[in-house]
């Protein structure tokens, strides 16, 4: 993989360059009475930037000039039109997103092993130095991520990583159909003038948390996963007995965790407790610590099915 200093280091020259490019765009065409246009022409130029240097040079120029290109997955090469465009964009739209887009970027490139931001995710593609002269396989991903970063271990098994459980989380819906109601309905009524107040915002919210923590107590007490852990190749279980949690200790866990997810003022609380999930021996966050519970991959599969559903939620693929 390539370094991820050199990586961050590429990405402040060729923002600045992507700067400069704007600026020009906007002095020849943008228009301070359409901020929105002057947003789009912005994406636009940058995502253009990103685009034809990948196509035609197989990497920006910072990163050329840093000794580093981009690799599509499964092939030799230069990258498709395919996989820069598709890469060009997501870099765009997370640079014209002020803080936010510049924190997913980071977030997601420094978070996962083999520096996998967003933009690789959604191309297909992985930063290598010019001097890996090979391809990679998406088979090998797991592999190539578990040399650099090191799993960590428990007696009841492998420890989920915080960016695999993440994105089970936002499979938590498939085969949910009491959550997929909850929400039409609770959307339903928030469309409705009538409703649409401050209180009822209120009362349908802690309705939504009431459903959640009945559906996800129920999921994991009976069955120790919901349908995203399923996915990921990932078990709930109690810390002390590696069996499914106890009714009231999976109460305890799904309430946590319902606060956290969806009232605001408890967000900085549930950073936190994703901050714990990253950084500690055992990968337990807050909730965790409330249901005595451990997430670790399902011992009934292979070491390597573990990996490859891993990495298949990784990639998106999952299903």
């Amino acid at each position: 993989m390539a370094s991820k200093g050199l990586r961050l280091a590429a990405r402040s020259i060729d923002a600045a360059a992507e700067l400069v490019l704007v600026l020009l765009a906007w002095w020849a065409l943008g228009d301070i009475q359409k901020p929105y246009t002057d947003l789009f022409l912005a994406a636009a130029v940058i995502s253009a930037y990103e685009t034809l240097s990948c196509l035609w040079f197989g990497a920006t120029p910072a990163m050329r000039l840093l000794a580093m290109r981009v690799a599509e997955l499964d092939a030799s090469g230069r990258p498709s039109g395919a996989v820069c465009l598709r890469r060009g964009l997501l870099v765009a739209v997370l640079t014209v997103i002020p803080l936010i887009g510049w924190g997913l970027w980071l977030a997601s490139t420094f978070g996962d092993a083999l520096g996998r931001g967003f933009p690789d995710r959604v191309a297909g593609s992985m930063v290598v130095p010019d001097a890996f002269a090979g391809s990679v396989a998406t088979k090998d991903l797991p592999g190539f991520a578990d040399g650099v970063r090191p799993p960590r271990l428990t007696r009841w098994g492998r420890v989920g990583d915080l960016d695999v459980r993440f994105r089970a989380r936002l499979r938590r819906l498939t085969d949910s159909r009491l959550l997929v109601c909850a929400i039409a309905l609770l959307a339903l009524v928030r469309a409705v003038p009538t409703f649409a107040t401050g209180e009822a915002v209120l009362v349908s919210s802690a309705l939504w948390i009431v459903v959640f923590v009945a559906h996800e107590t129920q999921l994991v007490h009976r069955a120790g996963a919901t349908p995203g852990h399923v996915m990921a190749g990932l078990v709930i279980i109690s810390e002390t007995t590696g069996a499914p949690p106890s009714t009231g200790r999976s109460f305890a866990r799904a309430l946590v965790l319902g606060l956290l997810l969806y009232v605001p003022l408890l967000w900085p609380v549930l950073t936190v407790s994703m901050l714990m999930m990253r950084h500690n021996d055992t990968g337990r966050g807050l909730h965790d610590v409330a249901g005595g519970t451990l997430v670790v991959a399902d011992p009934t599969l292979d070491p390597e099915t573990q990996r490859q559903r891993a990495m298949r939620m990784r990639l998106g693929r999952a299903g």
